[in-house]
């Protein structure tokens, strides 16, 4: 009796391998549906205040996590896909400004915890004192690209008073990554808020007499 119940549950796993799925993501639009929480039907929320869920969903190989605002009904701060097969993994952090109006802000693509910068869009801190702020910004290539520029606005505040408001703009950059140094004498409480924009101009792969014209935009906030 003892060795028909072992060669049932043996007979139950080898069949369950054999039926278990594997997603792979091929293009753009697989890992748009994989950010997607309709598509799990395994999901897990824990209460994290009144207004935010933080959830865990699984679909085949994959994991999805991060936050959601149920006040807007949108994913808010990053949110992580995983793959259980390799070591990649995709944040995107998401910027909720009201209802129905949510911003990839800032979408990074590791493997083995190093961030590519050559497709991700993000910034970084390089250096951050009372003196100066040191920030870099990634942002990905287009393929057959002609024209690079791009624009950092931010403005220093202490509370509700701008203390300054001023941009640095950037021309004829060969490699999609920007060092932006802001000097001044920040004080305790002191914030900067910002966008970073960068315009690219490259041959439509359609087309050989036309051109696209592409926008990456980030936005920062840092606080001192």
């Amino acid at each position: 009796m003892r060795l028909i119940i072992f060669l049932f549950f043996c007979l139950t796993f080898i069949t369950c391998k054999k039926q278990e799925k594997v997603k792979v993501i091929k293009n753009v639009t697989d890992l748009d549906e994989m950010f997607q929480l309709k598509n799990y039907k395994t999901q897990v929320r824990m209460k994290v205040n009144d207004s935010i869920d933080r959830v865990t969903a699984q679909l085949y190989n994959f994991t999805l996590s991060g936050d959601f605002d149920t006040k807007f009904n949108s994913k808010t701060g990053i949110w992580t896909l995983k793959n259980k097969l390799d070591s990649k993994e995709v944040q995107i952090d998401y910027l909720v400004f009201s209802k129905n109006d949510v911003f990839k802000n800032q979408i990074i693509f590791k493997e083995n915890n190093k961030i590519d910068s050559s497709t991700s869009k993000f910034y970084t801190i390089k250096s951050k004192t009372p003196k100066e702020l040191i920030l870099k910004f990634f942002s990905p290539s287009i393929k057959d690209e002609l024209k690079k520029e791009a624009k950092v606005g931010y403005r220093v505040l202490r509370g509700s008073k701008v203390l300054k408001d001023d941009s640095i703009a950037y021309k004829n950059v060969k490699e999609g990554k920007y060092l932006t140094n802001i000097k001044f004498n920040f004080k305790k409480g002191d914030k900067i808020a910002g966008v970073f924009s960068e315009f690219v101009m490259a041959k439509d792969p359609k087309s050989k007499d036309s051109l696209i014209m592409g926008n990456n935009s980030i936005y920062f906030i840092e606080r001192f």
